[in-house]
């Protein structure tokens, strides 16, 4: 099975007054990964933010790994802090890493859970009850666990996220060259999303056959109000050289512009009823 990433600028914020309309807009993107199962998203570095939007990239990701993990953990993995004040705003993913069954008695072996090492050693992995675990864990970092037993007592070994044969949230990380890392993910089909792009419809069948052939898939998203072309001058030529596909998935767009949380969820869509079925694990109803 083929990996999809999304790739978004370090400018995504940019075009939000203030933190809760960052928030809020970090929301609709989290909601946006998880709906077309994404599994990787990177955040570039552009170089185009001005001094007061330079905080903007660090709110980008605590605000995505904090939508990634459960909230039966997010007290426990994030400590008070003035970015989160209004992180009750976001919508819950609701996806199969996020559990809302506390029942001991109703888990299932091979049943698979994030936890994090409590104070009294026992691991929390969104029960009424700690789990006993006899290996060290970090009290700040989440391990994905799986029910192995369930009966005298409930038994979990540690596992990783793509042991998962379901989707089961996305990984985070962030480069600092969009152009150096198109270039390492060179087996991939990349492929990015812009106005300036051929319509959709006229790369179809020529977009599936390749992806067919590659590992995985990276889609590229540019900022609000700038492209990939223009984010990416410095580095513009080999940006170039390692893009497979420029697409335009709203052509004749009805507005002046397109958000970037509109763009996503358009283009994941076509590419989910495109090629989903290649490049995606099963989803929430497909276990």
């Amino acid at each position: 099975m083929k990996l999809l990433e999304v790739a978004l600028p370090d400018t995504s914020l940019t075009d939000c007054s203030d933190l809760r309309q960052k928030t809020a807009k970090m929301g609709t993107i989290g909601r946006a990964l998880a709906v077309f199962k994404v599994e990787r998203v990177i955040v570039y570095r552009t170089d185009a933010l001005t001094p007061r939007d330079r905080r903007d990239r660090d709110l980008l990701l605590r605000l995505l790994h904090y939508l990634d993990t459960p909230q039966y953990l997010r007290r426990r993995v994030f400590p008070h802090t003035p970015s989160l004040k209004y992180a009750g705003i976001l919508p819950p993913l609701r996806t199969m890493s996020h559990p809302i069954n506390p029942n001991p008695s109703q888990v299932e072996e091979g049943e698979m859970r994030w936890g994090v090492r409590r104070e009294d050693n026992k691991v929390d992995i969104g029960l009424t009850k700690g789990i006993d675990y006899p290996h060290p864990l970090d009290s700040k970092e989440m391990v994905l666990f799986e029910i192995v037993k369930t009966k005298p007592e409930i038994r979990i070994e540690e596992v990783k996220r793509t042991d998962t044969e379901i989707y089961f949230g996305f990984e985070i990380g962030d480069v600092d060259s969009l152009s150096d890392y198109l270039i390492q993910r060179g087996n991939a089909t990349r492929i990015v999303f812009s106005r300036e792009g051929i319509p959709f419809a006229r790369i179809r069948s020529g977009l599936a056959s390749t992806i067919e052939g590659t590992t995985d898939v990276i889609s590229i998203f540019g900022g609000p109000t700038h492209g990939v072309r223009e984010l990416g001058q410095n580095q513009l030529d080999s940006i170039k050289d390692n893009i497979d596909f420029w697409v335009n998935t709203i052509p004749d767009q009805g507005t002046e512009t397109v958000r970037l949380e509109e763009a996503m969820i358009a283009s994941l869509a076509l590419l989910n009823d495109t090629v989903g079925q290649f490049i995606t694990k099963s989803g929430y109803h497909q276990k």
